[in-house]
């Protein structure tokens, strides 16, 4: 079950988020912005080198929206930070 997203719950316009990278466990700082994506709210993702893609939670799982091909690992772990689970909660991948 997807909880309350973070926009919800704050006001700010973009929130960044600590999400673990599901293969080599290191720290990425990324940035989300609530966007409405052909009619549906969501969140763009940015990552510091300038590169996003657009989430949605449907059907009880975070999906990449917008054609960008986004590790299902990362998803998971992206929309467990938006969720606000504890950081530790986050996978890392069995499969390198």
């Amino acid at each position: 079950m997807i909880r309350q997203p973070i926009y919800l719950q704050r006001k700010e316009d973009n929130v960044e988020l600590q999400v673990k990278d599901p293969y080599t466990g290191a720290l990425l700082l990324l940035e989300a912005k609530p966007e409405k994506w052909h009619g549906e709210q969501g969140f763009r993702i940015r990552h510091p080198n300038g590169s996003n893609f657009w989430i949605s939670g449907r059907s009880g799982a975070w999906q990449a929206e917008d054609g960008h091909p986004v590790d299902r690992d990362l998803l998971v772990n992206i929309g467990i930070a938006l969720e606000q689970h504890p950081f530790k909660e986050q996978i890392t991948s069995r499969y390198k």
